[in-house]
């Protein structure tokens, strides 16, 4: 159930400006959001719109030091395991091997079973492409000896795919069970934020997935990448977007609100933005999976109160819609529910 606790006394913050380009005039999105995902955040939170930038962001919001209680049942690591293919039925099997086929011809991996006819599918097959690339997240064929950070990494399930691919990797993240648990696969993981690595290493990519959201000064956090990359190295994020279709539609009840986890918002303008001021140049958005089904399916399970990680038949229920909103999607990355967006340091 709800928290109907309030936060703290002396655990909040005023953001009287933009996080990203410091305007202090901005226009009301949602009063009194509450946390009906989790449902362990106490308080109530409200939500504003730069009017220079267009993002979103939270005032008051929590400080860096309280932050962890809207922490305490959320889950981001959680991967399935994966089903050995001597247990996969045969459709699934070819599946696999066809997927298999087009990764180790994209990305460097040698996973098997593969057919090489997975790249050829994969040009058919737009949809499944596009969401291959995005788990694999758009990261090129590596030289020699080149190095790749991922910042949330999570159990390590990304890196230990980026290790196969070639990359030598590091990761970083504040959850101690999943450091561990990517510890146990033999990855190089600290457990903390950037500022516990070393100021002299350096990467040729970094890799954020729906991590800059939950950043108090994203810009910040940006500039200290760019630091860290070697020149013409490149930064891959996906964060949700304000704009998104869904948002649109749910409103308040939208699945990438998640008050009071997600401190700042993007639209795909203003994370260009926040990645000029740091320093980053070219930022290019990528081709990427829609994300549309699960975040329509996880906001109409909001609205009706079960949280959004509660199996519903809601996808089924609302195909034509959510097909519709694909192929508006398609036409128009502005409106995806996720930005995916890769940047570099110049040469």
């Amino acid at each position: 159930m709800q928290s109907t606790e309030s936060w703290p006394a002396g655990g909040l913050e005023s953001v009287p400006h933009c996080p990203i380009c410091g305007d202090s005039a901005r226009e009301t999105v949602h009063l009194e959001l509450s946390d009906r995902i989790f449902f362990c955040a106490p308080g109530t939170w409200n939500l504003y719109r730069c009017t220079g930038c267009a993002t979103g962001y939270l005032d008051p919001r929590p400080t860096e030091d309280t932050i962890s209680l809207a922490y305490d049942s959320y889950y981001t690591h959680a991967a399935a395991a994966k089903v050995d293919v001597d247990q996969l039925s045969l459709a699934r099997k070819v599946r696999r091997s066809l997927a298999n086929g087009y990764r180790n011809h994209q990305f460097g991996t040698q996973d098997l079973p593969a057919n090489p006819l997975g790249v050829l599918s994969a040009k058919l097959l737009a949809k499944q492409r596009a969401t291959m690339d995005t788990e694999s997240r758009h990261i090129p064929k590596p030289t020699p000896g080149a190095r790749l950070l991922d910042i949330g990494c999570g159990d390590g399930n990304f890196l230990e795919f980026a290790r196969r691919a070639g990359w030598t990797v590091v990761g970083v993240d504040f959850d101690e069970k999943a450091v561990e648990a990517a510890r146990s696969r033999g990855l190089d993981i600290r457990h903390g934020g950037v500022e516990v690595l070393d100021p002299a290493e350096r990467f040729d990519g970094i890799t954020l997935s729906h991590v800059i959201e939950h950043v108090h000064d994203p810009v910040a956090l940006l500039a200290a990448c760019r630091r860290m990359l070697n020149p013409g190295g490149w930064i891959w994020l996906e964060t949700p977007n304000l704009d998104a279709l869904g948002h649109q539609r749910y409103g308040a009840d939208w699945r990438g609100l998640e008050p009071p986890r997600h401190l700042v918002l993007f639209t795909p303008a203003s994370l260009k933005q926040a990645l000029a001021k740091a320093g980053f140049v070219d930022a290019e958005i990528q081709r990427a999976a829609l994300s549309t089904g699960f975040t329509f399916s996880a906001s109409e399970a909001i609205a009706r109160g079960e949280g959004s990680m509660t199996e519903n038949d809601y996808l089924e229920e609302a195909g034509a819609l959510i097909k519709a909103a694909e192929r508006e999607a398609t036409r128009n990355p502005d409106v995806r529910e996720f930005i995916t967006i890769k940047a570099w340091r110049a040469a």
